[in-house]
């Protein structure tokens, strides 16, 4: 059974047009054994976001600490540690910080939008 203890875990910057302090990291996904899906943490710094895009994919979310925005088709809401999002496949979203702390959250998707 993989164990991945959250002080191992390798962040890396996401380098995408439209991203800003944000990095990343695939925790949990086929190399652990879970064939169709992938686990992914984000932390977004202060004044970050995320590009503002869409794909064929969906997101599960969980938020693990702090708080952000998430902008979905014109809605935005804020989201905070303990809250949970669904972004649905092919629709316009953005993750955003315009807060004062780190924002950190588990991004679940399908192995193809890893």
């Amino acid at each position: 059974m993989p164990v991945v203890k959250s002080d191992e875990i390798k962040m890396e910057e996401v380098s995408m047009e439209g991203a800003d302090r944000i990095i990343k990291s695939n925790v949990i996904g086929p190399s652990e054994g879970w064939k169709d899906y992938t686990l992914r943490v984000f932390r977004i710094g202060p004044g970050g976001y995320s590009p503002h895009h869409q794909h064929d994919w969906e997101h599960i979310n969980y938020v693990m600490k702090g708080r952000g925005t998430l902008t979905i088709k014109d809605d935005t809401k804020e989201i905070k540690e303990g809250d949970f999002a669904f972004v649905p496949p092919n629709t316009i979203h953005q993750f955003k910080n315009p807060f004062d702390e780190e924002f950190e959250f588990i991004c679940i998707v399908p192995n193809r939008g890893a």
